[in-house]
């Protein structure tokens, strides 16, 4: 039980850095879309980071997001490594989160719906 508070903690800490780090050394490179970090799930030794993001704005800039994050990769982890107080800096490996975008799409999935069955009535 420990062990997964401490991954919990320590994950929600990296999390918040790297938002910071990502908007210091402007990791979007030129798009103007807004850059979220939503998650980062660590392994059970701390030593892997799969890191979430969401870009706000223009979707379709996600691939190019994603490749100037896993060229910064070693740079970010680097610095990370200068902010926080932990033995090991885990490696990091970023996904496009589309829960977002799938959210979106579910609730106007459901407002169609609703608008479909009141013209019905």
């Amino acid at each position: 039980m420990q062990r997964i508070d401490r991954s919990r903690r320590v994950a929600e800490v990296i999390r918040r850095e790297l938002a910071q780090l990502v908007q210091v050394n402007k990791v979007t490179s030129g798009s103007s879309s807004l850059l979220s970090i939503t998650a980062v799930e660590l392994t059970r030794d701390l030593k892997q980071a799969t890191v979430f993001f969401t870009l706000l704005g223009e979707a379709e800039h996600s691939e190019n997001t994603l490749s100037n994050l896993k060229e910064n990769a070693s740079k970010l982890r680097y610095e990370l490594s200068q902010r926080l107080n932990l033995r090991h800096t885990p490696l990091l490996t970023f996904r496009h989160d589309e829960s977002i975008e799938r959210g979106v799409y579910m609730s106007q999935l459901i407002d169609s719906l609703s608008s479909a069955k009141e013209e019905h009535s």
